[in-house]
């Protein structure tokens, strides 16, 4: 890409399939991986690899104007990203442009900017091609790639130099140069892709100049995946150079070459500034230094007095709140702490502190007025803002020590009503705890109110640390789900007919009835049966339980007396000064008792109406017991009869009758969807019996969890059947589906086997005869045995006979499921095999017959000269289309050692090149391989006079003196490419 276009012979050989028939020089490198440039497939998976690699270059650049382009083939198709690429890169400014192209015409005047711009060099790297607005427009991906890689050649490595090679050649040479020092010769580097391909080379050089990030002989050199990650994560992490390569497509294919150079070049410029970029280091050290070193001090100033003003705050604010304690005790234990810990251990540590950034002040102050500078610190960590701050600590924690005296003696005196209080507060809450267990009242409700009461004996203190306050009785109702609680506040919430909860009376008591702490007085030792303890079995139990209930709220009337005698308590407990806390806790106490109080005369009337609903309810409980047993047992019979029909044998021999099996299922989902049908009508009759609170019922066989599973089986039978009938289906149209592809791999096959013979008889015409004096057919065919060699080759052998592996794995699982006819076509396998090896036959036929032919014609030239004029040929053919301009063939028989003076140059090649082409034009002119070999052959039979023995000698001396002398200003690149 981004060269001259290839020849339409050229383009028809890079066209033909990787088994092919190009001949072996156009791939010089014997080491060739899957994937050639010369297949379709290879030459796709190149430009893949090439894609990957240039954008990534391109968006590295772009990302500096908050860029990056997804697709080249479309993302320059507005000329904007294209356009600040060649921005960024020239460092120039290429002029205005339409910022929001709409129509095309606008598209091509973006485009035609930098595109003006990039014609303008294309000369100077040796591109012939120019670049037009439309090849961008059009998506044309080979000449896009072509464009990006002519920026790449100009602003990546045309400006690379070793010695007097060409920026390409002078990069290979110190590639080769480095990783050949690093690993002693055992790494060669002969080219811009196979060379690179273990991931050695790359590692190699960066060992060259950072011996400290790799190891080269600890690689592992069969784990070419890991090499190639290796080296491009340190060269990402440690160099700053981009990932332009994947690991994975430099394994699996021939490497492409420009997406390889492009990224090596980066390597070279990352080198080539560390010397540049370490000299400048080395005038900054000392600076910097003697900086860091007062910016040290003056962070460990501001470090220091950071940390003594945050303490300073944190104290004065503690002493200026009220102390948190409720009781003598603790009061005494935080005033033994204030004195012992903080005045006699933390405060002068912190005065000391304080005195040593004074210190550390005085020092930094001196040391920066030697530089004629001043420091000045934070308002906060100044000396005069922290001493201000030290003596408002100091008036603080006075006042904090007066306060905790005063409450000490305020403390005591309260003591003696708090235990009075408690003593008829609890006698009230026991009696409170038993109505309301009896009531049913949820478990952890009554926990609750039972919580507020702490344990204690008439002769101990009770606990001084604060009681904590719960919420009002039916708030706790609402917050535990309690039915009975929700009911109270909406009794619609749950709907008319909502079920009620049913509370286990047995967990409720171990909850609400827990075992006495020590010196709190039991109620009475007497188990407490709830009122509701289960459902009632008659209208005479629900009877018994109204009288009951009328007893208990006479006696609840009684005990609501002691209530004002606990306000009167509180009372005279705030005149004295109770702390806040424990005032709070006491207050909180009455509060909760005056509420379980009224809650519990909320739960004697919601019992009330719960035990005459229940009078009503068991009388309609019989009545849908024997309307749900009746409906069971015919859904149950139904159910039995579909499992039946849906578990019988079937077989089907065709694909016709498995696609019957298939249509059947569609009826019998049908029936089974009426049945569902049925059994929710059912589930909906359990609901509203649930809603009943019937949990038995002696009428029926079966319950919903029978029918619910007797349902499953239905459903899992109808799965299984469905399921077999379409493994028969898929097994049936997989056999039918198999033959039909064997007769597809058949036909390939045979075409393949067709295209094989018509392109023998291309490359090598059968009644071919090669004269001993017509030069033009010896090479003629040398070209034939070069091609047919190449069709002989163990890899192209091997494609031939993978052709037959599709047909061979469909043959095998043919004869696995023992199906030996087919409809579709009357090959076989081993018919097959033998058209293969009759296409083996006909190209050793003919190799043999054009090897006869030229051992009859060729008698002056030898097959290992001629492969050395082929390889000299094909390794200065630049643009790989088999052709040689002018420059490319004095440099080709410089290589040769055949030395032409230079004015005779320019005649020689037009008197060799190419026939057909105008020599008014010599630039556009070129030399074919058949031209080449004429012209060498005719300088081997040139007489060896007493002239040319002494100019040979003369160009001998003359490339002797120049590799002694280095060119001027050549660096240690040159003395290395020397040796």
């Amino acid at each position: 890409s981004g060269g001259r276009p290839l020849p339409e012979h050229a383009q028809q050989a890079r066209r033909l399939p990787s088994s092919g028939t190009a001949p072996t020089a156009a791939m010089p490198d014997e080491n060739v991986t899957e994937g050639l440039s010369g297949s379709k497939d290879g030459e796709a998976a190149r430009q893949k690899m090439q894609i990957k690699s240039f954008t990534a270059w391109v968006n590295l650049h772009l990302k500096q104007a908050g860029m990056a382009v997804e697709n080249l083939k479309t993302d320059f198709g507005d000329g904007i990203k294209l356009l600040r690429l060649v921005e960024i890169i020239s460092e120039e400014e290429l002029g205005k442009y339409n910022q929001n192209p709409v129509s095309k015409f606008q598209k091509v005047e973006n485009l035609n900017i930098p595109l003006k711009y990039i014609n303008s060099f294309l000369k100077e790297i040796g591109i012939r091609n120019t670049y037009s607005a439309e090849n961008i427009i059009d998506e044309d991906m080979t000449l896009i790639l072509g464009m990006v890689w002519s920026l790449i050649l100009r602003y990546n490595v045309a400006d690379i130099s070793e010695g007097d090679k060409t920026a390409k050649e002078g990069l290979l040479l110190w590639a080769k140069t480095k990783v050949e020092e690093v690993s002693k010769g055992e790494v060669k580097v002969s080219n811009f892709h196979n060379s690179w391909q273990d991931g050695l080379a790359f590692n190699c050089l960066i060992q060259a100049y950072r011996p400290d990030l790799v190891q080269y002989q600890k690689l592992n050199k069969s784990a070419k995946v890991d090499n190639l990650n290796h080296a491009f994560d340190l060269a990402n992490d440690k160099l700053e150079i981009p990932k332009l390569l994947d690991a994975t497509d430099m394994v699996s294919m021939r490497p492409d070459e420009k997406s390889v150079m492009t990224y090596v070049s980066f390597f070279w410029k990352v080198f080539a500034a560390n010397k540049r970029k370490k000299i400048a280091a080395e005038r900054i050290t000392n600076v910097l230094q003697r900086e860091l070193a007062y910016r040290d001090l003056m962070e460990q100033y501001k470090l220091n007095g950071e940390q003594l003003g945050r303490w300073i705050k944190l104290k004065t604010d503690f002493f200026e709140a009220e102390p948190n304690c409720n009781s003598q005790a603790e009061l005494e234990v935080e005033m033994k702490k204030h004195v012992m810990e903080y005045g006699r251990g933390e405060k002068p540590t912190k005065l000391n502190e304080l005195n040593d950034l004074e210190a550390l002040h005085s020092s930094i102050t001196s040391r920066l007025a030697s530089l004629g500078r001043t420091f000045i610190p934070t308002e906060d960590t100044s000396l005069k803002v922290l001493n201000r701050w030290w003596e408002e600590l100091t008036y603080a924690e006075q006042a904090y020590e007066a306060n905790l005296r005063l409450k000490l003696k305020n403390l005591k005196r309260v003591e003696y009503y708090i235990k009075l209080h408690h003593s008829k507060a609890s006698k009230l809450e026991d009696w409170l705890g038993d109505k309301e267990r009896w009531l049913g009242k949820p478990a952890d409700a009554a926990a609750n109110g039972a919580a507020a009461a702490p344990p204690a004996d008439a002769d101990e203190t009770p606990p001084a640390g604060p009681v904590p306050r719960k919420s009002s009785f039916v708030g706790m109702l609402k917050s535990t789900g309690s039915s009975f609680g929700n009911r109270a506040a909406s009794p619609e919430a749950d709907g008319e007919g909502a079920k009620p909860t049913m509370v286990d009376m047995k967990a409720l008591e171990k909850v609400a009835s827990p075992p006495t702490p020590k010196g709190q007085r039991a109620s009475k030792g007497v188990k407490v049966v709830p009122l509701h303890d289960g459902p009632s079995e008659s209208v005479a139990d629900v009877q018994a339980k109204l009288n009951m209930l009328t007893a208990h709220n006479e006696e609840l009337s009684g005990r609501q007396a002691t209530v004002p005698e606990l306000d009167k308590l509180l009372a005279k407990i705030g005149e004295l000064g109770c702390p806040p806390m424990r005032q709070f806790s006491l207050t909180n106490r009455t509060s909760v008792i005056k509420e379980r109080i009224k809650d519990l005369e909320a739960l004697g009337t919601e019992s009330e109406q719960r035990l005459r609903e229940e009078y009503a309810h068991q009388q309609k409980m019989d009545e849908m017991r024997l309307v749900f047993a009746k409906k069971a047992e015919a859904l149950n019979r139904a159910m039995e009869e579909r499992v039946d029909t849906f578990s019988e044998i079937f077989v089907v021999d065709t694909v016709a009758e498995a696609e019957q099996q298939v249509a059947e299922i569609d009826g019998y989902r049908e029936s089974l969807e009426a049945l569902q049908c049925d059994l929710d009508a059912i589930a909906a009759y359990a609901e509203e019996m649930g809603s009943m609170r019937i949990s038995r019922n002696p009428y029926s066989r079966f319950g919903m969890p029978d029918l619910l599973a007797h349902m499953s089986r239905c459903e899992a039978a109808l799965e299984a059947r469905q399921v077999s009938v379409q493994e028969a289906l898929a097994h049936q149209q997989q056999i039918d589906a198999t033959k039909k592809a064997f007769a597809a791999a058949a036909d390939a096959i045979l075409e393949f086997v067709k295209a094989e013979r018509a392109k023998l008889d291309e490359v090598a015409p059968p009644g071919l005869v090669i004269q001993p004096d017509d030069t033009a057919a010896i090479e003629k065919g040398k070209a034939m045995g070069s091609a047919l060699d190449a069709l002989m080759a163990p890899d192209a052998k091997e494609g031939r006979d993978a052709k037959l592996l599709p047909a061979q794995e469909l043959s095998d699982k043919l004869m696995e499921a023992a199906e030996l006819d087919n409809p579709y076509t009357a090959q076989t396998i081993m018919t097959l095999k033998t058209q293969i090896d009759l296409l083996d036959k006909v190209l050793r036929d003919k190799r043999s017959f054009v090897e006869g032919q030229l051992a009859r014609a060729q008698a002056e030239i030898t097959s290992e000269q001629y492969e050395e004029i082929k390889k000299v040929f094909y390794h200065f053919d630049k643009s790989k289309d088999g052709l040689l301009n002018q420059l490319e063939f004095a440099a080709a028989i410089k290589a040769m050692d055949f030395e032409i003076a230079d004015h005779e140059q320019q005649p020689t090649f037009l008197r060799f090149a190419k026939e057909g082409q105008r020599a008014e034009e010599p630039a556009a002119m070129t030399i074919d391989l058949s031209g080449f070999t004429t012209f060498v052959l005719q300088q081997y039979k040139d007489n060896d006079t007493k002239d040319t023995l002494f100019a040979a000698f003369e160009t001998a001396r003359r490339r002797r003196r120049r590799a002694a002398t280095p060119p001027e200003g050549a660096g240690p690149h040159a003395e290395a490419g020397r040796e």
